[in-house]
């Protein structure tokens, strides 16, 4: 599971010490940014950092236009400077745990996360961030606790449902996993996604019947797909 492409821009109220031209360089890698011209946009916050080297926004959204360009290491590096800067930022802490867990870097994801969510405990994505990191360990346990911490902030989020549904199979706990996609079908009645993925789980858990049930729901809201299983499991 990948959690590292949610992108946060930091917009910052900074002392322009070069006049107008760091200020609407920065304002112009933004815009880059939102435009996703990634490469433009670190181009705009390497010259801000050349005016300004202690400018924290412009380290930290260079370090977001980094990851989203595949660079991790260069990426921690600008969001470990940042956090040099500006210690109290915990979207720097973020999105540095982000990049460290693309690289295998688990406990130092696990460290930036824990920093991230003890500054905002009411924060979805910094829960999802661990969980991620916890299932990279295969500590399935935690990583559903993590989710049932995210869940009880955004009970409708579907994407909660189906890591949680994800770890509890990992842990062989079908019936859970079951259940999660229950939760997704309650709050999606038409998502075909849901429908096959739920029979998948039911026909590991033996229950071929509902398995098999589900897989004719999936292909009726319009999974192909759906079919080629019927045909496989269903039909003999």
């Amino acid at each position: 599971m990948k959690y590292f492409s949610l992108l946060t821009i930091l917009t910052v109220s900074f002392v322009c010490l070069h006049g107008q031209t760091e200020r609407e360089l920065l304002k112009r890698g933004i815009v880059y940014l939102s435009k996703k011209e990634f490469a433009l946009a670190e181009m705009d916050f390497s010259m801000v950092i050349q005016l300004n080297p202690s400018n924290d926004a412009a380290y930290f959204n260079r370090g977001v236009a980094r990851q989203e360009q595949g660079k991790h290491p260069d990426a921690v590096q600008d969001f470990s400077t940042a956090l040099d800067i500006n210690p109290l930022n915990p979207e720097a802490f973020f999105n540095r745990g982000n990049n460290r867990l693309a690289l295998q870097d688990y406990m130092g994801a696990m460290a930036d996360f824990n920093v991230a969510i003890k500054a905002k405990p009411k924060e979805v994505k910094f829960y999802l961030g661990r969980s991620a990191t916890k299932s990279s360990l295969q500590d399935y346990r935690g990583a559903i606790s993590d989710l049932l911490s995210a869940i009880k902030l955004r009970p409708k989020d579907v994407t909660l449902y189906y890591a949680k549904a994800e770890n509890h199979i990992s842990l062989k706990q079908f019936q859970e996993a079951i259940k999660d996609l229950d939760m997704v079908i309650s709050l999606r009645p038409n998502d075909a996604k849901a429908y096959h993925a739920r029979a998948t789980i039911k026909f590991e858990a033996e229950d071929k019947e509902g398995a098999c049930m589900d897989w004719s729901k999936a292909g009726e809201l319009g999974d192909v797909s759906a079919y080629t299983s019927i045909r496989e499991k269903c039909n003999n």
